[in-house]
C-alpha cells in the first residue's frame, strides 16, 4: 500500500497526527475509525524503528493477566518488566502497579519511542483497569508515549484523561459528532448507526440486547423524532388498543430501553417527549440530511457535505424493521443519498473526471432505475468518451426500465440525445 493511498484511507495526515499526539502521553485510535489497519501502517510507516509493538491476546483479558504476559514476552529484552513482575508478585494497588509499569517502559529505552498497543479491547474495563490508567500518565517518563488501538473501548477514563490534557484521540475527523470523547464529562455518549447494520453503543460499548424488539423499535422512533407527542406514539405502535393499555406497554417498553441503556433516552417536557438532557446523542441520519441540506443550500462546501453524506451512508435504514414509519424514512433517505451521488457524479463531470462521473452516477441509478436525467448524464459521458456503443446501450436501458415501471416512453429531451448520438 502506497504513503498516499494509507493517508487516503487513514481519512488523516501525519502532519495532523503529530500535531494531535505532540506532547501527550497516551493516544487513542478512535474506535468506530472505519480502518484501523490504514491508521497504524501510517503510524508504523512514519515512526518506524522509534515503535515498539505489541498485540494483547484473547486470554489478557485482566490487568494483572495483561501486564505479567506482556513483561515475559521474549520480544522484549532480558530485565524488562522487574519491577512490574514485583509489584504483581506483592499484590500491589493499581496505582503503584502504574508506576512499576511506567518504570519499566521509561528503562526499556533511553530515546524517545511509543508502544503500540493493538487489539486492546480484549482487556475487560474494570475498577482497576479505571485507576490504572488514570495514573499511567504521571508514571510515564517525557520519551515514552502509549498508543491504543481498539474496536471497543469505554467512554471512562479515557475522556477524563483527553479534558485532562494527558491524552489524545486521532482517527475521529469523520466520527460522528467529533465522536465521544472529549465533550461534556457529565453527559452519556449514545452512537446511532442506522445507515450501517444498526448498531448502538453508549459510553463506547454496544448495546447487545433489547429483550425483545418493540424496545429497540421504540428506541429507534424515538432517536428518529426528537419531538414527539405521546398521542402520535400510540397512534403509530398500539393503534388499536386503549388508551389505559397502550400507556402500560409503553411505559413497561419504554423502562427497557432505559435499562439497557443506563439512562433516560428521553425527557417530557410541553406535551412532548424530547431528547434526554443527560445524553448526547452521535446519530449518523440526521448526520447525512445536514450534509445534504447544506449541500443544497451552500454551493461552494457542496462538494464536501455530497461526500460526508455518502460517506455517511454505508446501508439502507434499518432495512429489518417494516413498519409505516421506517419504511417512509428508509425510502426518504434512499432518495437523498441519489441525490448526494449525482451531487458528486455531476461535479466531477464538471472537472472532466468522466470515470469517477460514471461511478456516482451509475450507483444512483442503481438506487433509482427510473431517473431519466442521470440516464442523460450517463449516455452523454459515454458519447463524450467515444464510448457510442455503451451510450446507446445505456439509452436501450432507460427504455426498458420505464417501460417495466410506468409503461410510458422516454422523454423528448432523451429521444433526441439519444438521435444525435446514434447518428452516422
Amino acid at each position: 500500500m502506497s504513503e498516499l493511498t494509507v493517508k487516503n484511507v487513514a481519512e488523516t495526515t501525519f502532519d495532523d497526527f503529530v500535531e494531535k499526539t505532540q506532547g501527550v502521553p497516551l493516544v487513542i485510535i478512535y474506535p468506530r475509525h472505519r480502518s484501523h489497519s490504514a491508521l497504524v501502517a501510517m503510524f508504523l510507516r512514519h515512526y518506524g524503528d522509534n515503535t515498539v509493538y505489541y498485540s494483547l491476546g484473547e486470554s489478557e483479558n485482566t490487568l494483572p493477566t495483561w501486564l505479567n504476559t506482556m513483561v515475559n514476552d521474549d520480544m522484549f529484552p532480558a530485565g524488562f518488566g522487574n519491577q512490574t513482575r514485583a509489584a504483581l508478585n506483592g499484590r500491589a494497588t493499581p496505582e503503584e502497579l502504574a508506576e512499576a509499569f511506567g518504570a519499566d517502559l521509561s528503562a526499556l529505552r533511553t530515546t524517545p519511542y511509543m508502544l503500540l498497543l493493538d487489539m486492546f479491547d480484549h482487556l475487560a474495563f474494570s475498577a482497576d483497569y479505571d485507576r490504572f490508567f488514570r495514573h499511567l500518565p504521571a508514571a510515564l517518563a517525557d520519551h515514552v508515549q502509549i498508543v491504543f488501538n481498539a474496536r471497543l473501548l469505554d467512554l471512562q477514563p479515557w475522556n477524563d484523561l483527553i479534558l485532562d490534557g494527558q491524552a489524545e484521540v486521532v482517527g475521529n475527523e469523520q466520527a460522528l459528532g467529533g465522536g465521544i470523547y472529549g465533550g461534556n464529562e457529565s453527559l452519556g455518549q449514545l452512537e446511532v448507526f442506522s445507515l450501517s447494520g444498526g448498531h448502538v453503543y453508549i459510553d463506547g460499548r454496544p448495546v447487545t440486547s433489547w429483550d425483545g424488539s418493540l424496545p429497540r423499535r421504540l428506541f429507534y422512533f424515538f432517536v428518529d423524532h426528537p419531538m414527539i407527542t405521546r398521542d402520535e406514539i400510540f397512534e403509530i405502535f398500539w393503534p388499536k388498543m386503549s388508551v389505559k393499555e397502550a400507556t402500560n406497554v409503553f411505559h413497561v417498553t419504554k423502562r427497557k430501553i432505559s435499562e439497557r441503556l443506563g439512562y433516560e433516552l428521553t425527557n417530557y417536557s410541553g406535551g412532548f417527549y424530547i431528547p434526554s438532557v443527560r445524553l448526547s446523542v452521535h446519530y449518523d441520519a440526521r448526520v447525512f440530511e445536514e450534509a445534504v441540506e447544506q449541500a443544497i443550500e451552500e454551493e461552494d462546501t457542496a462538494p464536501a457535505n455530497w461526500y460526508l453524506a455518502v460517506q455517511t451512508y454505508r446501508a439502507d435504514y434499518l432495512p429489518e424493521i417494516h413498519m409505516p414509519w421506517a419504511d417512509a424514512r428508509r425510502e426518504e433517505l434512499q432518495h437523498k443519498y441519489t441525490q448526494a451521488l449525482i451531487g458528486l457524479g455531476r461535479y466531477h463531470r464538471g472537472l472532466g473526471e468522466f470515470d469517477h462521473a460514471l461511478g456516482y452516477l451509475l450507483r444512483a441509478l442503481r438506487q433509482k432505475p427510473d431517473w431519466e436525467d442521470v440516464h442523460r448524464d450517463v449516455m452523454l459521458i459515454y458519447y463524450q468518451q467515444g464510448q457510442r456503443d455503451k451510450a446507446i446501450n445505456q439509452y436501450g436501458q432507460v427504455v426498458r426500465t420505464l417501460d417495466a415501471m410506468f409503461g410510458i416512453k422516454p422523454s423528448k429531451d432523451t429521444r433526441n440525445l439519444y438521435e444525435v448520438i446514434s447518428a452516422v
